[in-house]
């Protein structure tokens, strides 16, 4: 019977000190995650393992740069009729990006089975 409560008050400390880290990383967050309005990746395309190709919005410019380990790198500054047709093209994907429901999906692919079924025959 003792050791049925050792394990009961061991339990419940864990998670009494499980709660306490939950809440004490959620107060350091608000102090090291610094969000910057000035300075946004847009869209990064990883080119390899270690380097990366994006689009920058610094202030009101952007900027076509490369991300490596060694070094980051602006290759291109964006024209403003670039900039409006990239921001365009974003907004259009992200309006069309619905994913289906796995029920539509999968009455799609059963239907092209039994419509490959039936002629079949």
């Amino acid at each position: 019977m003792e050791i049925f409560f050792s394990l009961i008050k061991i339990s419940v400390f864990l998670l009494i000190i499980i709660y306490l880290i939950n809440v004490s990383l959620k107060y350091l967050n608000k102090y090291t995650n610094q969000t910057n309005n000035t300075f946004q990746i847009l869209r990064k395309i990883a080119v390899s393992k270690t380097s990366s190709i994006g689009i920058v919005q610094i202030v009101d410019k952007y900027y076509v740069m490369s991300f490596s380990e060694q070094q980051n790198q602006i290759l291109k500054e964006l024209t403003a009729e670039e900039a409006a047709k990239f921001l365009a093209s974003m907004k259009l994907a992200a309006s069309g990006k619905e994913k289906p429901e796995f029920a539509d999906v999968l009455k799609k692919v059963t239907k092209k089975l039994s419509n490959k079924k039936g002629s079949s025959k």
